[in-house]
């Protein structure tokens, strides 16, 4: 309902009007290098008649709550009815989730069906190797909602090939990435007959997320900090999930100060309980893991991201490798968790553009492992109680407290940070009215905006793509095109005369348009014609 009120963003209309092309109600304008499958579930209602940005928020919000149960039967795995709960509830009220739930974006839906492809991994390989079926199909939705989800599939491996029995079901796994690539093919054929490649779309994202990519610094994403996410994460777990840190934390110090001063803490040295030393072999794995860590510290953000996931993932394999004989619970699936988190956690560094939607990818696994510490905090601190679990249930009713409470008072503030989404919304669409009746004729026109996405939706026309012109270089969206030269305001006017344009929506202040005249303001948005 909120989303409703604020109107969709420029991404979202990219997908809009996708949709609308899906639907055979194309208008000219539409940008299909984006991921399909989102704007193909909505071109379903477009072509009963339900043509309305709507359709898109209402899919996204049900993708989310499906996402949300997933979540929830993984927990379940893992730990009680209860802690499960508590942990799905704890993802779902993230800020950074609630912010873009039902957004008409795909970060939510693709991570909803990633969610539901590690669930279907996990039971795979521990009660019936035909969910396969169902775990690599999931994985392909999760890469057509959104491509850079791709990175799911490191930790749906490393959870395969650490549970060395997959050998015995590899038919298993054939069979569920024939029937993912069965799924594949029409959208492969799709893109053979728009681009006369099929694979251009992938190979197109995968060449502009590259290191050498020439993202301007001035683009609002442009974060080149390796760190970024970890100096913002209070904010995007918000209170509730600072909370259950300190709480973590705090309970593992009182549980260590207790033991110290009963003298029950004993520290043994692991490599010698656990490993024979004296062997070659493992003396080899050892130095193999602490060469691998120094490469991959060394190394990380100095090279390709594509080599650092790989030299992690070699690090998870043989640690998993020398620590199998420790007698840890369910390492493998802290193993699967940190590797979900890792992958995104070293591409979204790595990538100079950041924005806070992509932690979203993340989120799962940081839940994960505070519900994880919770349990191992509430289970340390039973000392002398009958029920033990008393003290898991205080937690549990304190800290749905504090997630009922955040999220309420999130939700009444959370159209305030996205005001001007709604300005330039409100804006557009009355520029959009205003100019359909100023002229009849104007879809035989050319007309180019400096919001293509949000003019294209509301006119349902083509519209010609304005870029930036700044310090001798052009930019669309960010990214640079040296081909052009000149100063900043000839450069417009040069540009706008070279592409023969009628109309010209604007929202860029302080232009000298010497062949264009202003005919109408509403709020930011000004409409100019060629003279």
């Amino acid at each position: 309902m909120i989303q409703m009120e604020i109107g969709p963003i420029w991404d979202t209309c990219d997908f809009l009007s996708n949709a609308l092309l899906f639907a055979g109600q194309g208008t000219g304008y539409a940008d299909l290098t984006r991921p399909p499958f989102l704007s193909f579930l909505t071109s379903l209602f477009f072509r009963l008649g339900y043509v309305s940005p709507t359709v898109i928020f209402a899919l996204d919000g049900a993708i989310f709550v499906f996402g949300v149960i997933g979540f929830y039967l993984l927990l379940k795995i893992r730990f009680s009815d209860m802690e499960s709960l508590l942990g799905a509830l704890l993802f779902s009220t993230f800020p950074i989730v609630l912010l873009f739930a039902g957004f008409g974006l795909t970060d939510v839906p693709s991570l909803s069906f990633s969610i539901w492809a590690i669930y279907f991994t996990v039971l795979a390989v521990k009660r019936n190797s035909k969910f396969f079926y169902l775990a690599f199909p999931f994985f392909v939705l999760a890469f057509l909602t959104r491509y850079a989800i791709a990175f799911v599939i490191f930790p749906m491996l490393i959870y395969i090939l650490i549970n060395k029995r997959f050998v015995k079901y590899i038919r298993d796994i054939l069979i569920g990435i024939f029937v993912s690539f069965l799924s594949l093919i029409p959208c492969l054929l799709f893109f053979y007959s728009t681009f006369g490649n099929p694979l251009y779309p992938f190979s197109t994202f995968f060449g502009v997320t590259t290191t050498s990519s020439p993202i301007s610094s001035e683009n609002f994403a442009y974060h080149p900090n390796l760190f970024y996410f970890i100096l913002k994460s209070p904010v995007y777990i918000g209170t509730v999930g600072f909370i259950f840190l300190l709480i973590i934390l705090f309970g593992f110090f009182i549980f260590t100060s207790i033991k110290l001063k009963k003298g029950d803490l004993k520290v043994k040295n692991h490599l010698k309980y656990y490993f024979n030393v004296k062997n070659n072999f493992t003396k080899l794995k050892i130095l193999i893991i602490l060469l691998l860590i120094i490469i991959f510290v060394g190394t990380f953000g100095k090279i390709t991201y594509m080599l650092s996931e790989l030299i992690f993932f070699a690090l998870l394999w043989f640690s998993y490798d020398l620590l199998k004989n420790i007698d840890i619970k369910n390492m493998d699936l802290n193993l699967l968790f940190l590797s979900w988190f890792m992958a995104f956690f070293i591409f979204h560094s790595v990538y100079v553009m950041k924005d806070g939607r992509y932690f979203l990818t993340m989120t799962p696994a940081i839940s994960y492992f505070l519900i994880l510490g919770l349990r191992e905090v509430s289970n340390k601190l039973t000392f002398g109680l009958k029920n033990k679990h008393i003290i898991l249930y205080l937690f549990t009713i304190f800290l749905l407290g504090m997630m009922l409470l955040s999220t309420t008072c999130y939700l009444l503030d959370l159209k305030k940070p996205q005001s001007n989404i709604e300005l330039i919304n409100e804006d557009m669409i009355s520029a959009s009215h205003w100019f359909v009746n100023y002229d009849a004729d104007y879809k035989n026109k050319t007309i180019y905006s400096d919001e293509w996405p949000y003019t294209g939706w509301y006119l349902k026309m083509h519209i010609g793509m304005m870029p930036i012109f700044r310090d001798n270089q052009k930019f669309y969206c960010g990214v640079k095109d040296y081909s052009f030269n000149s100063n900043d305001n000839t450069a417009f006017n040069n540009y706008l005369d070279a592409e023969n344009v009628d109309y010209y929506f604007c929202v860029r202040k302080g232009l000298n348009l010497t062949h264009y005249k202003p005919i109408k303001q509403f709020g930011d948005v000004v409409i100019y014609k060629k003279n």
